[in-house]
């Protein structure tokens, strides 16, 4: 009886200790990470996908939002014709998943913001999790090298980066070089052509 009941509570513990899965997280994440899509919008989401379908859904702001892509660990969400969420987990020391949000708005350039929560939803600093690239990291070793780089940092006062998860990792690009104008071209070879790789150890993001 006694090994009975010891059975029982480490499978209730294995049970307490997994983690959830995406379409669970995505279906019951607060309204407030995505305001312009319901609940059951969300549960209609998955569903298209599931079967083949297009997955489309009339938004609040009376536009059109598309789930694209549904994987077992990411998924992406164009919110609308500007904008677009991508959430993806990354698997912590301690069984849990980490929820990672990005959110994308193009403009002329995309430009992203980056979120992570807990399985419960609960925001974790990123001070805690990762150090974000600075203008710097994306500099060349001719751009660093140049006796004009100066310059090229005050011409470049409008700093945007993408930022897109992918297995295991984030990945960092520099979209805003064009923003300077008719220099541009000139700089192209200054900016790192390759995006920054940032690897998910369990614990934290590491360049």
């Amino acid at each position: 009886m006694k090994r009975i009941t010891v059975i029982l509570l480490l499978a209730l513990g294995c049970t307490m200790a997994s983690a959830a899965d995406l379409k669970t997280l995505f279906i019951n994440m607060p309204d407030s990470i995505m305001p312009t899509l319901t609940k059951s919008e969300r549960m209609d989401f998955l569903d298209f996908m599931d079967y083949g379908m297009k997955a489309v859904a009339k938004n609040k702001l009376g536009g059109e939002s598309e789930m694209t892509v549904l994987q077992e660990n990411m998924l992406t969400v164009k919110t609308s014709g500007a904008g677009q969420l991508d959430m993806a987990l990354f698997g912590r020391k301690d069984g849990k998943n980490l929820i990672c949000i990005v959110r994308t708005v193009t403009a002329r350039y995309p430009d992203s913001r980056i979120e992570f929560y807990t399985e419960e939803w609960k925001p974790v600093p990123l001070k805690d999790l990762i150090e974000l690239p600075q203008f710097d990291d994306y500099l060349t070793k001719e751009a660093l090298k140049a006796d004009s780089l100066d310059y090229f940092k005050k011409l470049s006062m409008l700093r945007l980066q993408s930022v897109t998860p992918v297995e295991g990792a984030l990945e960092f690009r520099y979209t805003s070089l064009d923003y300077i104008g008719e220099d541009a071209e000139r700089y192209k070879t200054w900016i790192k052509p390759e995006p920054l790789r940032y690897t998910w150890t369990g614990k934290r993001f590491k360049k």
